[in-house]
């Protein structure tokens, strides 16, 4: 268990230290462009999302769950076909978005300048279902040293597009529309180029599985499409709904926050990367008693970073707006500091979610999903429509935290993975704090900011410690 842990932790830090730089680069993006331009950018990412959660054919989740006891020939085997499969439904996609853009882009509510995008995307969209398979495959082989090498070429390759475009400004475009496109190709070739030596010395043979197991893998993978859909629904219906309430520009500053708050999932990185195909062997070979321990110990161990990072967002926030976005995305502050608890307190409770993939329940995430997805599309447009950006934020955090109280529930029902008697207080204290440091610190100096944050970061540090040397502990994190 102990090596486990120091091989999540290791991915954990790599995952945080080769993300960060991706915050800067967005809002560098954004800055290039103005609020009205980012606000239709945001709503064709949600397209190439779409795309990808749809091409993906779920087969992540598989390699999730059937490569962790597999051999290494047949592992590899898994990940080929995988490729192979999902050629068709990326080639579609092109296909269908060239020659549907112009109702494609009136149901997504982007001006028809922006059209001409949506086929382009179609390129990044690839890019992340391969990033989507090798992120799983790394995991699930524990091939700790790639994983890193993979999180770091991916890193790569976001800055130097982002640099070429948008700074040095390779192709010399003008306009906002061709540079966006510009980045879409310099990302789309930069993976190209690079994922298939990460691989090198990795996949045995050529062979793929058999035809059992190939329909076996594809059973398993199937349900999941759905169930991404409406995941996709989920984390893009707040730019959806809002596109038909408000100005495009409006729709920029929060799409910006939004953008922001999304690299906070920076913290389950650092906790759970290994934490399915973990609980998946331990489930496996019948050891409820571990899996619940593993449980448990993440989730201790999660909200201690929660608490740092809330209190790293509550006293900055405005700041990390001005410095990345400038002050055209001033107003995204609110939306960022909202958002960021939003996704701490779902991924402290999202990995009841992995219950599901245990018992091999997929169906069960996928109606829990659609749930979700008509919770918060009700909650956005009650917000749309009785005031501006405002209260979106509290939409999606009223419809997070209803949903995931209702998730743990359920799944209580199949593994008995209770919460710790402790962990309720604690969240209540990370919430009071936040809006407390967001209320009075409105006012403070850089210099008494940077000592409270400090503070609050060795107090968790010295919790930490403390707990890694309790003998009572479950488990030892080095």
């Amino acid at each position: 268990m102990d090596s486990f842990f120091r091989k999540n932790a290791l991915i954990g830090l790599a995952e945080v230290a080769c993300r960060l730089p991706l915050v800067f680069t967005v809002g560098y993006l954004a800055r290039s462009v103005g609020t009205e331009v980012f606000g239709n950018w945001a709503l064709i990412l949600a397209f190439q999302v779409f795309v990808a959660s749809i091409a993906g054919l779920g087969l992540s989740s598989s390699l999730s769950r059937f490569v962790p006891a597999s051999s290494a020939v047949e592992a590899s085997g898994y990940l080929r076909y995988a490729f192979v499969v999902c050629l068709l439904p990326i080639v579609a996609a092109g296909v269908l978005a060239f020659a549907l853009e112009a109702p494609i882009g009136t149901l997504l509510g982007v001006k028809p300048a922006f059209y001409w995008l949506l086929p382009v995307v179609v390129f990044t969209a690839a890019g992340s279902v391969a990033d989507g398979f090798l992120d799983a495959f790394f995991k699930a082989r524990m091939a700790v040293g790639r994983q890193i090498l993979f999180i770091a070429a991916r890193t790569l390759v976001e800055v130097v597009a982002v640099v070429l475009v948008f700074v040095i400004a390779l192709p010399p475009v003008d306009d906002a529309l061709s540079k966006l496109a510009a980045y879409v190709g310099a990302v789309a070739i930069g993976k190209l180029a690079i994922y298939p030596a990460l691989l090198t010395g990795m996949t045995k043979g050529h062979a793929l599985p058999s035809h059992e197991r190939r329909r076996e893998f594809l059973k398993y993978g199937r349900p999941m499409v759905p169930t991404v859909l409406a995941i996709w629904l989920v984390s893009q219906s707040d730019r959806l709904v809002l596109s038909h309430f408000v100005a495009k520009s409006d729709l920029g500053i929060y799409a910006f926050g939004a953008s922001l708050a999304a690299y906070f999932v920076f913290l389950g990185y650092a906790v759970y990367p290994l934490l399915l195909p973990k609980a998946s062997k331990l489930h496996d070979e019948g050891n409820a008693v571990a899996v619940r321990d593993l449980f448990e110990d993440a989730q201790g161990l999660f909200v201690s970073i929660w608490a740092v990072a809330m209190t790293c967002v509550a006293l900055w926030s405005n700041q990390i707006i001005a410095w990345t976005g400038g002050s055209a995305f001033s107003g995204a502050g609110h939306v960022f500091l909202l958002l960021c608890f939003a996704s701490g307190f779902e991924q402290l409770m999202g990995i009841y979610q992995y219950v599901f993939h245990l018992v091999k329940r997929t169906d069960l995430i996928f109606w829990l999903n659609c749930g979700y997805a008509m919770m918060m599309v009700a909650a956005l447009a009650i917000a749309g429509a009785t005031s501006d950006i405002s209260w979106a934020p509290w939409a999606v955090l009223g419809a997070t935290l209803v949903f995931n109280l209702v998730r743990y529930r359920m799944a209580l029902r199949y593994v008995s993975i209770p919460i710790s008697y402790t962990l309720i207080p604690k969240v209540v204290a990370v919430a009071v704090m936040t809006l407390a440091l967001a209320h009075y610190a409105a006012d403070w100096n850089d210099g008494l900011r940077v000592v409270v944050t400090g503070f609050v970061a060795v107090a968790v540090l010295v919790y930490v410690l403390k707990r890694k040397s309790d003998p009572a502990g479950a488990v030892s994190w080095t």
